[in-house]
């Protein structure tokens, strides 16, 4: 059942969003600066999605998606104006890498023999279906 009410976001709830928004800091997609996050959908313990910007407010928002059954992942709030749409793009986000995955030329293969990239195509295929089923049923909206 979805959750879209911030009162009735639980502790994990918190602490999983907390741990995502760390993520988007350690990776530098923002500074250290103080950051503003807000649960705007949610299936508790499956998939979280977040509004998250810099406290500031001079940058605009970032959607943020995490949970058991997605990656943490994020896209620039331009692409989507609802967090149906948001997920939506997450989907095709991950097809369309999926697919960059499959085509890759021989040489970067190569390089990147360390991973497993049929399993890592595969997963994204797999994450990228399971958040499509969730967006497309009515009643999680």
């Amino acid at each position: 059942m979805s959750d879209n009410s911030q009162s009735d976001v639980d502790q994990s709830s918190k602490e999983q969003l907390d741990a995502a928004v760390n993520e988007l800091i350690n990776s530098n997609v923002f500074e250290k600066a103080r950051i503003e996050a807000r649960i705007v959908w949610l299936i508790k313990g499956q998939v979280m999605l977040a509004q998250v910007r810099e406290a500031s407010g001079s940058k605009p928002f970032r959607w943020l998606i995490t949970g058991s059954i997605v990656p943490t992942d994020h896209i620039d709030s331009s692409v989507a104006e609802l967090p149906r749409d948001a997920a939506r793009h997450f989907c095709l986000k991950w097809q369309l890498g999926a697919e960059n995955v499959r085509n890759l030329p021989h040489e970067a293969r190569k390089a990147m023999r360390h991973l497993d990239l049929n399993e890592m195509g595969q997963q994204l295929i797999h994450q990228a279906e399971t958040l499509h089923d969730l967006v497309s049923d009515d009643s999680f909206w």
